[in-house]
């Protein structure tokens, strides 16, 4: 006799919704705490990644262990990791830990269940299959999969969630943030750096297939880093409520220097990606114009970041 389904309704996932980074979104609707609290808390909202060979897209979103703990801790959980593949021993217990997370509506996040190894939610089970929220399903309804998607941690990889007996203190992940945000300023700017290196590289344009892959990395990357962006904009301003003690003048300051950075990377482009805008890459002009946008998002970053600094002395 099958198992009576359960589910969990949860809104889509959507990519050009504003929440391009897939760990954190599916994090935010897994614990019901605040997507910009959650990138800004772990640093994504500050820093940014690249595959400097390669430029494969998936290395634009935040995805390395140290990322995801600290997501993890300012949405007051931790991070179960039960990777695949289950044999039938271990089947059960798997889905009973799923079962147990559905009731409680305290969802487990999957990778890769679904297209790239992107973030997803698990939302509902009937013991024999499985419905999953992805950011590639094709329509509201979520994906119903086997066992047999579950193949290893980039296809089927899953994160249970525990709550923390005593969440840590806004004010304390707030400072730890602001930290955070300077200390790997230098390393998100490399990697800026060596992509605008590679948008002025005219060497890597000159085959069409590889110039194609290339222009929907940049375009890709172009999405992720303005969401980044304007959520470090939103989570700064928000910093007035969990310090209202301190001078806000500096936060502020920092809070519109992102948003200015934000602008400036989507005066490159942001929407669907399509024939006509992969074209445009085969331009040497268009492409030194991505590189000057993403020169002047430097430049605010900056200034951002030494609004940052000066807000930090006055922060207890």
């Amino acid at each position: 006799m099958t198992a009576k389904r359960r589910l969990v309704p949860t809104p889509p996932l959507r990519f050009g919704d504003g929440r391009e980074c897939t760990f954190p979104a599916s994090l935010a609707v897994a614990t019901g705490v605040d997507y910009d609290w959650l990138m800004g808390c772990s640093g994504a909202a500050f820093t940014a990644t690249i595959d400097r060979e390669g430029w494969d897209p998936l290395a634009a979103t935040p995805r390395d262990p140290g990322t995801l703990a600290l997501a993890a801790r300012a949405a007051g959980v931790r991070l179960d990791n039960v990777p695949p593949p289950f044999d039938d021993d271990l089947r059960p217990f798997v889905l009973a830990r799923i079962e147990e997370a559905l009731d409680e509506k305290l969802l487990p996040v999957v990778r890769g269940i679904s297209g790239p190894p992107e973030f997803g939610l698990i939302v509902g089970c009937d013991g024999t299959t499985i419905d999953c929220q992805t950011f590639f399903d094709r329509d509201a309804k979520p994906t119903r999969v086997g066992w047999d998607a579950f193949r290893d941690e980039d296809h089927g990889g899953l994160l249970f969630l525990d709550r923390l007996a005593e969440p840590h203190p806004r004010a304390l992940l707030a400072r730890e943030a602001l930290d955070h945000a300077v200390e790997g300023a230098s390393a998100s700017r490399d990697a800026i750096l060596a992509w605008i290196g590679g948008l002025r590289d005219d060497a890597r344009w000159t085959d069409p297939k590889h110039a194609g892959s290339s222009a929907f990395a940049d375009h890709a990357m172009r999405a992720t880093l303005c969401d980044r962006r304007r959520a470090a904009a939103r989570f700064l301003r928000g910093l007035r409520a969990v310090f209202p003690d301190a001078p806000g003048a500096d936060l502020i300051v920092a809070a519109e220097s992102y948003g200015h950075a934000a602008d400036a990377v989507a005066r490159g482009g942001l929407g669907p990606f399509d024939a006509g805008v992969a074209v445009r890459f085969q331009d040497v002009g268009r492409r030194r114009g991505l590189a000057n946008f993403l020169e002047k998002a430097l430049e605010h970053e900056s200034a951002g970041l030494a609004a940052i600094a000066d807000a930090r002395a006055h922060i207890r």
